[in-house]
């Protein structure tokens, strides 16, 4: 990996959001011992061009015109399913997740321990690294408005960085990115779990049927876990579709960004990437600042409240954005990325020293291609309420944005 994408995994390690799963302790009482078994559900919904191709099938030039503009009715469900427990299996793991009818997948999901594969050890070679010292620039935006802010866009002109410099605006991230990492690095996995079972997995990883529900009652049943039973009810299924779109070009060159409200949103950020003229790397986001760049995953709540109060997260009210007109013509056809935070739900069953703790979190995410509207007329509107079968994700860890970012040309 070159030092550019080495520099931009550290900008898009920002977008890693989680929090771990703590009963609240009033400070005049003994600390309760943390529960034996947590349980965390991830449900999460696509629209736009990510969902579509990720629908099954094979879509034809006009539909995948069309989903990059946010459209073609592509909505996608999926759920990411772990049980740590800090007892261990007695014999071999087994653990499933009983489901609602309404899912349509089933009476069960099996939850299955992920084997450990062992790397094997490497001597540390003893020559000299080469390293190669980047070209080009990271130009990075931010705000809605119809025009730029003064002092934009910052620069990081990788070129004139003496070796080991870092900038000051790529610092403060890659310390928040730190800080984020090892609150990620609380979340249970098989590593840090006596006990532990996931879903999908290599026995089952089966898509979320287009018109799954989850609302009803769910059990939780394992040979190293205490017997988990919960419900969910109205405003706890899946996230409607964003339907993230370009509403229409000012006069200026800037671009109005629209999507549809979710009664459950706490709160919404939008980010572009692409590359612009002379190969630079572009990065916009929906932030008052450079500074405040936006966790494009789940976040709690809470935080999202003290986010949108920071400005970094718009409020759940908005329902457009308007693209700077710089930034569009700085990158006629970046890819745009919208998230509506949703909420969480917590189950125990005690609200003192209880056995089992679960923490249900819900998003919406969406995705399109700007500079596709007009090219297919009709066919280019936003994203309408049918949602496709999603592909399960074999492993969420490192954010979506994550990818995104390492993947830009330079």
């Amino acid at each position: 990996m070159n030092k550019v994408s080495v520099l931009a995994a550290g900008v898009s390690a920002v977008v890693l959001g989680a929090v771990a799963f703590a009963a609240p302790v009033k400070k005049a009482e003994t600390k309760a011992p943390p529960p034996i078994a947590t349980y965390w559900m991830d449900v999460s919904t696509t629209s736009g061009f990510g969902a579509g191709m990720m629908g099954g099938g094979r879509p034809n030039m006009s539909q995948v015109m069309a989903m990059m503009n946010g459209g073609g009715g592509s909505v996608a469900h999926s759920l990411e399913l772990r049980l740590s427990s800090r007892e261990k299996p007695t014999g071999a793991p087994q653990a499933q997740h009983f489901i609602p009818a309404g899912l349509d997948m089933g009476a069960s999901l099996p939850l299955v321990t992920p084997e450990m594969l062992r790397t094997p050890e490497t001597r540390e070679s003893s020559e000299p690294t080469t390293y190669e010292k980047p070209k080009g620039r990271m130009l990075i935006y931010w705000g809605c408005g119809e025009h730029a802010a003064a002092g934009e866009p910052q620069v990081i002109d990788f070129a004139k960085m003496s070796e080991g410099e870092m900038p000051e605006n790529l610092r403060a991230l890659t310390k928040m990115a730190q800080m984020m990492g090892r609150m990620s690095a609380r979340e249970p996995t098989a590593d840090n779990s006596p006990g532990f079972g996931e879903w999908p997995n290599q026995r089952d990883s089966r898509a979320v049927p287009a018109a799954g529900s989850l609302i009803g009652a769910h059990r939780v049943e394992a040979n190293y876990a205490p017997p988990i039973d919960f419900s969910l009810s109205q405003g706890q299924d899946f996230m409607p579709g964003l339907g993230l779109h370009e509403a229409g070009t000012m006069p200026s060159g800037a671009d109005n960004l629209m999507w549809q409200q979710a009664a459950q949103a706490t709160g919404y950020a939008l980010a572009m990437f692409g590359q612009g003229r002379g190969g630079d790397i572009v990065i916009w986001t929906s932030a008052k600042s450079a500074s405040l760049a936006p966790a494009f995953d789940y976040l709690s709540p809470g935080e999202v409240k003290r986010l949108v109060a920071s400005g970094a997260v718009l409020p759940p009210s908005t329902s457009q954005c308007t693209l700077p007109a710089e930034v569009a013509s700085a990158v006629p056809q970046g890819m745009v990325m919208g998230i509506g935070y949703g909420p969480e739900a917590y189950f125990s069953d005690s609200p003192r020293a209880p056995k089992w703790g679960v923490r249900v979190r819900y998003k919406s995410t969406a995705m399109l291609m700007r500079g596709m509207s007009g090219m297919m007329g009709d066919e280019s509107g936003r994203a309408s309420e049918q949602p496709q079968a999603q592909p399960q994700p074999q492993k969420r860890r490192g954010g979506l944005l994550g990818g995104i970012l390492s993947s830009i040309p330079h």
